[in-house]
């Protein structure tokens, strides 16, 4: 048989294409990738065995140009290489591969300074690994991320020994290490090398069968998403078979986005027209469940989110029925999904950001139920994430605090580092700067093991304090929103009001009508970032506070909603004097959700994780700056200026 005429056919496909895309159809070549190759720093690795997705090219041009992507043949079929190639085909075929390659390994991949035709008979066997005798080549250490992620890659390969696990993005590697429990630099057990090698080739069988053909993103960021989708725990022990499930009821999510994220900051997506059928066919009635993580009573946030949900059986009557669920935790968070769905509920709001991960799974098994979570990152395409954009509120508070403030020294009490509160604490900071030069933020948290909720700030100065946006029925305290503080008596000045009703009415209202799920919309991901403008959220003033000043709060206000103003626009400097915001700009929508930075009137720091509380620690390991889900900005259309 001629197997070389029949790759060469397919390879002179690829070259033909690449040229078409004004493309280098050859091998990539490393000495002409890295201009100073020689130069750098090498470490042998002796033989081992690499994935042959990840040997892509040649040391130096020499057979480069027998070769197109993917080591596929390109040589004329009666030369001399072509003889030799079929010739290896054979004997591979029959004895299997005896000698290994030589390589260079440079950022996680190969290239081959002797044995290219073994790499391409290999691959055109469709082979997973190949045997190679490896020399690494360690680029230069600079904050380029691609550069500090490959070391935190050869890191990682040193302390567990597995060289196959391969991410694009730094903080992944303590993501990953943290799931079986190891701290890094730990030493790691046998069994957790073991199980982590077994989950990792089972998902990349998988994942390369099922992503073929398809646009995809790297495979070591994918495993990375299957193993916080589905839990380490409950896939450690699963065979090649529930992997392959697993991976195919997750592959619309493994596709590259190419900025399919769409952030949705008003109410105008609600308007949208129903085609003709989904009018005829849309429900009577939607029946909506609301998922709680903790008892409504006791705590300020679902409070509001559940007078949200009974604004909803108010205003549409018999259109809705809606049920409320305490689930406290991921293990009960699946029984209570599908005992929900048993019953005919057809849309699932997950209140809180904590229950981001745990409504993965639920919604990959169950696409004709609308998911949506209250979190500000998701880039899930079956759940849609949803939020308030607080800092607008806090931008008022801080012009307020900044007329109250005599001294300038003004108390902030944030509650998780999570990405959306420096957005808010920086907001408050600049307001109150605007109206007091002299304005100073001192900054603490709630969430931090030395937060002291009786006495948070011991300087006798700092009387005015932005605390908790709201308070829990069950609680008689007074030290929320915007107060003076007398000795132990407090004075309420204002506060900031979430509307969740409105929108939780929008959703179930374009569920209703059958434009949820519109044709445009189906491959995006879908975030809404709603403020002032839609309504969502308000700031009330307590009749202590001086009209007057009131008056040029309501401005700006007015200004904040109709988006002719943003806090965040003009020169803004963060606390080591780094310019965030040039004098003629505006931060876009992506720079202001993802800020993880303070700007330089604020007193205080980011919390790292070992200085929270216990309780805070899991939402913080999702959502807190430089956890789970750190964004990629690269990815987002709404990134635009």
């Amino acid at each position: 048989m001629d197997h070389y005429g029949k790759f060469r056919r397919e390879g002179l496909r690829v070259y033909s294409a690449a040229i078409q895309n004004n493309t280098d159809p050859y091998l990539p070549v490393l000495e002409n990738r890295v201009s100073n190759l020689s130069q750098l720093s090498r470490l042998s690795l002796g033989v081992m065995s690499v994935p042959l997705s990840r040997v892509i090219g040649s040391v130096s041009q020499g057979r480069s140009f027998a070769f197109t992507e993917g080591f596929l043949p390109i040589l004329e079929g009666g030369s001399e290489f072509a003889s030799k190639w079929e010739r290896l085909y054979e004997s591979v075929e029959s004895e299997g591969l005896h000698q290994p390659i030589t390589a260079l390994e440079y950022m996680g991949y190969y290239y081959v300074i002797e044995g290219n035709k073994r790499v391409s008979v290999s691959r055109c066997m469709e082979a997973g690994e190949i045997d190679a005798d490896v020399t690494r080549v360690l680029p230069e250490k600079t904050g380029d991320p691609d550069v500090v992620a490959y070391y935190e890659y050869c890191d990682f390969s040193r302390e567990s020994g597995l060289y196959d696990i391969l991410f694009t993005r730094p903080g992944s590697y303590q993501k990953l290490v943290s799931l079986p429990g190891v701290r890094p630099g730990e030493q790691w057990a046998e069994d957790d090398i073991l199980s982590l090698r077994k989950i990792f080739h089972y998902f990349v069988d998988a994942y390369f069968r099922t992503m073929k053909g398809k646009k995809a993103i790297p495979a070591g960021d994918a495993f990375l998403s299957y193993l916080i989708a589905f839990g380490y725990q409950n896939v450690r022990n699963e065979d090649l078979e529930k992997t392959t499930e697993r991976v195919r009821l997750m592959s619309g999510e493994f596709e590259v986005l190419d900025g399919k994220v769409k952030l949705v900051t008003d109410t105008d997506s609600t308007t949208v027209q129903a085609p003709l059928l989904t009018s005829l066919f849309r429900p009577s009635k939607v029946r909506a469940a609301f998922l709680f993580n903790r008892s409504i009573d006791d705590s300020a946030w679902n409070y509001w989110h559940n007078l949200g949900r009974l604004e909803v059986e108010e205003k549409l009557g018999d259109k809705v029925e809606t049920a409320a669920r305490i689930v406290p935790s991921r293990a009960d968070f699946t029984d209570a999904i599908n005992d929900l769905i048993k019953d005919g509920y057809t849309a699932i709001f997950a209140t809180s950001p904590v229950m981001l991960n745990s409504t993965i799974q639920p919604a990959l098994e169950h696409p004709e139920v609308s998911f949506l979570c209250c979190s500000l990152l998701s880039n899930y395409k079956n759940i849609r994430a949803y939020y308030i954009r607080f800092y607008e509120a806090k931008f008022l508070l801080g012009m307020a605090a900044g007329i109250l403030s005599e001294s300038g020294k003004i108390g902030y009490i944030a509650d998780y580092p999570i990405y959306g509160t420096p957005s808010a604490a920086n907001a408050f900071a600049i307001g109150a700067r605007m109206v007091n030069p002299s304005a100073r933020i001192y900054l603490n948290w709630t969430s931090a093991s030395w937060y002291n909720a009786s006495n948070p700030f011991e300087d006798p100065e700092i009387r005015v304090i932005c605390n908790r946006d709201i308070t829990a029925p069950n609680h008689n305290a007074r030290d929320y929103g915007l107060y003076l503080r007398n000795g132990s008596e407090i004075i309420n000045m204002a506060t900031l009001i979430p509307r969740w009703g409105r929108f939780y009415r929008a959703m179930v209202e374009m569920i209703q009508k059958g434009t949820f799920h519109a044709a445009a919309e189906k491959e995006a991901v879908t975030n809404y970032w709603w403020g002032l403008g839609s309504n969502i959220l308000d700031v009330a003033f307590s009749t202590r506070f001086d009209p007057y000043a009131a008056r040029t709060i309501r401005y700006f206000r007015h200004e904040l909603g109709d988006g002719s103003f943003s806090p965040f626009e003009g020169e803004i400097r963060d606390q080591r004097g780094q310019l965030r915001c040039a004098a003629d700009q505006r931060l876009t929508p992506a720079e202001i959700l993802c800020m993880d930075y303070l700007v330089d009137n604020i007193v205080g720091s980011l919390p790292q994780e070992e200085d929270l509380i216990e309780t805070a620690r899991p939402l913080v390991r999702l959502q807190g700056i430089h956890g789970e889900l750190e964004p990629d900005l690269s990815q987002f259309s709404w990134n635009g200026k």
